[in-house]
């Protein structure tokens, strides 16, 4: 599964952060440094396996404990991410061909 960012969402990365705009809810809002890298996997069109993977390599190293802590919480903000409305989810199934219909 990939996500992708929702289109009425305007975002620069500045500084280490990353400032949305949803133009849908009219609210702003700064990604952190670690949302911000999470964001900009997102943006080149990771998948969430890819990204999990990436995260817990940057900040779990070959703690097992720490990989499934880090993995989990991954998953936990994209979904509240997309919950928000601010990223969509892209079914597609490992092979790269897409998923079932919805």
């Amino acid at each position: 599964m990939r996500y992708r960012i929702a289109p009425d969402v305007v975002w620069m990365a500045d500084d280490g952060e990353v400032r949305l705009y949803d133009a849908g809810s009219g609210e702003f809002r700064t990604l952190n440094s670690t949302g911000a890298e999470l964001w900009i996997l997102v943006s080149e069109g990771q998948p969430v396996n890819a990204i999990t993977s990436e995260m817990a390599r940057r900040y779990a190293a070959a703690d097992t404990g720490q990989t499934d802590v880090v993995v989990q919480d991954v998953r936990d903000f994209l979904d509240a991410l997309a919950g928000q409305g601010l990223l969509l989810a892209d079914d597609v199934a490992p092979s790269g061909t897409p998923g079932p219909p919805a």
